[in-house]
């Protein structure tokens, strides 16, 4: 995944947001054989990450949260600037993201989302993804999330 695109898609959501922070990453790490899901979590978020709830996720299906959780409209007391969300800047970032996401994901031998109970590192509150990918050679998690 670009990281640019990541960078640049949370650049603009902050930028005229009320209450509203959000968070994207993604981390890599070599895959060795015997690891499990914790274990490669871990590896890229550090020894304090909890993972819970690993499921198997379909490409379609994440790609729906996270389509969802980025174009999140907020309420009048939080929330991304509406003018931002409507914006051709941001519907060619979610198009770049949605892309990077889709080719990150059919790549995978394995497609896993989870939930961190502990060592999430940005503090979700509205909403929250976590993916992992996992190839041959190489695994990544793919996390954001959205706080006040």
């Amino acid at each position: 995944m670009n990281p640019e695109n990541l960078r640049d898609m949370a650049n603009l959501l902050n930028e005229g947001a009320l209450n509203y922070s959000v968070f994207l990453r993604c981390y890599s790490t070599p895959m060795t054989s015997e690891a499990s899901s914790q274990q490669l979590v871990q590896a890229m978020l550090g020894v304090s990450a909890e993972v819970q709830h690993v499921q198997p996720v379909a490409t379609e299906a994440l790609l729906a949260e996270v389509e969802a959780s980025l174009a999140y409209a907020g309420d009048s007391g939080a929330g991304p600037s509406q003018s931002i969300i409507q914006s051709e800047r941001f519907k060619l970032l979610l198009s770049r993201l949605l892309t990077d996401t889709r080719v990150t994901s059919e790549m995978a031998t394995k497609k896993e989302q989870f939930w961190l109970k502990e060592g999430h590192p940005a503090y979700p509150v509205f909403w929250d993804f976590a993916y992992l990918f996992t190839g041959s050679k190489e695994a990544t998690v793919f996390i954001g999330s959205s706080s006040d």
